[in-house]
């Protein structure tokens, strides 16, 4: 396997300031499939080689220092906590997720998994809980919905994925990483190195071009991931408010004259 140099970003993703141990992810295994349990008293920094994430797994309570110019996307697996950050207090019960741009502290009994994206700024958003069902269609009868969008295309997101009882999706490949968990469920992930049990409290991550599977044997399979990218989006020269802004019969998506440069 090829060795990985240590990136700037790789290292301010060491900087985040825990209140207990952090366990880091050898360099060496950035290539590799990562799926475990949440851990009981230890957090896990994660931070993919090329992608300027990192993801932990919070055991009831957790302070993050430092990370002013980060943004920080949460998931509820058991329990409920308290949120506090710079937009104020607020409860998180099972199954809700949020975007908390900078430094934040959570405290309660609950299981949250955080995936950061670093040297970026969100907008603070809270919601849930997850719906039994995606919105969208996918692929295998599988569907998913968008629960934080990308403000612009290219940016991060956090997403549900729903596979249905007796799925077994085409192997497929994403070309960014994906750091997830199961909130629901149990089945299996198929990778090269494996087949690994998928059930309720399951983190994992898939680095980029990852050939993976998911399957629900008896059950069904509820997932939330985190994308670090988008290929979706509202850009400068395609959005909602530009499109549907019309002078006379024309959008103002093609009257140059007044679009905002």
């Amino acid at each position: 396997m090829q060795h990985l140099t240590e990136t700037p970003v790789q290292k301010q993703a060491r900087n985040i300031s825990l209140e207990s141990e952090i366990f880091i992810i050898p360099i060496e295994r950035y290539q590799e499939f990562y799926c475990q349990q949440f851990l009981e008293a230890t957090k896990l920094d994660y931070t993919m080689a090329c992608h300027p994430s990192s993801a932990f797994w919070v055991v009831n309570s957790i302070k993050v220092n430092e990370s002013e110019n980060d943004t920080h996307f949460l998931f509820v697996s058991e329990g409920e906590v308290t949120l506090n950050s710079n937009n104020g207090e607020f409860l998180l019960r099972k199954n809700c997720f949020a975007a908390v741009p900078g430094n934040f502290s959570l405290d309660g009994i609950g299981k949250v998994l955080v995936a950061t994206r670093l040297n970026y700024t969100g907008l603070f958003t809270i919601g849930g809980p997850i719906e039994p069902l995606g919105r969208l269609n996918y692929i295998d009868g599988c569907s998913s919905t968008v629960l934080i969008n990308p403000l612009r295309r290219g940016e991060p997101c956090l997403n549900f994925l729903y596979v249905p009882p007796g799925v077994s999706q085409t192997p497929h490949t994403h070309p960014s990483l994906r750091i997830g968990l199961v909130a629901e469920g149990s089945g299996t992930c198929q990778v090269e190195e494996g087949t690994f049990k998928m059930e309720q409290g399951t983190v994992f991550c898939l680095p980029e071009n990852k050939l993976h599977s998911f399957s629900a044997i008896d059950n069904s399979l509820r997932i939330i991931i985190y994308h670090p990218d988008s290929d979706v989006g509202p850009t400068d020269d395609s959005h909602t408010m530009l499109n549907n802004t019309f002078v006379g019969e024309q959008s103002a998506k093609v009257l140059d004259a007044i679009r905002t440069r």
